[in-house]
């Protein structure tokens, strides 16, 4: 696929080339290991490919049935018809004397934020910035991002962290965010209990090990909780949420990630944890108009 074709469906579409190229291959082959040979990839790379944007649009793009090759879903034939379309467009543009030379800027941000806040408003930002695109990475830790940002392969980092002078980046504080500990309604009881008494609930904490694990924990002993018992590790918020609905353990979460409604059904334990401030981060240095842009957005975007 030509990379101006690219650029203009990458315009309508908040994907990479490479994941519009991957998903109108297997659109066209619906059959995964004939698209990774002729994209010359694994099988295992279509699979990935397809499965980052069906996690980016937040929508299956093909229905898969075991033993049977994979069709494409109602709102894959609609995508793949926009493709189509913008394609079309783009390729009539493409011969016209003011073709736009687009400049594409890298954010990464964790898991919560890109999907509750970021890709939702990424459509209203392709219509304001026609020349523009946003490639999103998922981050799981912000150090290992400091290095990607210095190298210039992430031009800005969203990360919500105890403490943003910690980090060698220039440092944005877009809001502090308050993280609380949330119980379903059978465990309400628990609302009032001393940080010796919580210690001995089970809670329900980010996958073992990792960043955000550690992060949790080091703010539950700065509380004077001593987490004894772990009911799960869960990765993804809305799980953690929903076991604690379900009395299964104290959920500890940002306060961004409970909707209103959610607190007919949980309650939040009366203890103080440590402020987290959710910050922007990019290289020192002076930043051209397209990052500029993309900051712009990320401010009105998150600052609420």
């Amino acid at each position: 696929m030509a990379k101006g074709r690219e650029a203009g469906v990458v315009a309508m579409i908040p994907c990479t080339p490479r994941q519009l190229e991957v998903f109108l291959t297997a659109a066209e082959d619906c059959h995964f290991v004939c698209t990774a040979n002729r994209l010359g990839i694994s099988q295992a790379a279509v699979s990935s490919h397809i499965a980052a944007l069906e996690h980016q649009l937040g929508k299956p793009l093909f229905v898969r049935r075991r033993g049977r090759k994979p069709i494409l879903s109602s709102y894959g034939q609609t995508l793949l018809g926009e493709a189509r379309a913008s394609i079309t467009q783009t390729d009539g543009a493409a011969t016209g004397p003011h073709q736009l030379k687009r400049r594409r800027v890298h954010i990464g941000a964790g898991g919560h934020l890109l999907d509750d806040y970021i890709r939702p408003r990424l459509p209203q930002f392709y219509r304001q910035h026609v020349d523009l695109d946003i490639e999103c990475h998922y981050v799981d830790a912000p150090n290992p991002c400091v290095q990607l940002v210095n190298e210039r392969k992430i031009d800005l980092l969203v990360y919500t962290v105890t403490n943003p002078a910690n980090f060698p980046l220039h440092a944005e504080i877009l809001r502090s965010v308050k993280l609380g500990l949330y119980v379903g309604r059978g465990l309400a009881s628990s609302k009032n209990l001393s940080p010796a008494e919580l210690s001995t609930l089970p809670f329900i904490l980010p996958p073992e090990g990792s960043p955000a694990c550690r992060l949790v924990q080091s703010a539950l002993l700065s509380a004077g909780i001593s987490c004894r018992s772990v009911a799960a590790y869960v990765q993804f918020a809305p799980v953690a949420k929903d076991l604690a609905k379900r009395g299964h353990g104290v959920a500890v979460l940002f306060e961004t990630m409970i909707a209103p409604k959610e607190l007919r059904e949980l309650v939040e334990i009366d203890v103080e944890l440590p402020t987290m401030y959710r910050t922007l981060f990019r290289a020192d240095r002076e930043p051209d108009s397209a990052i500029l842009s993309a900051e712009s957005f990320l401010r009105e975007t998150l600052s609420r």
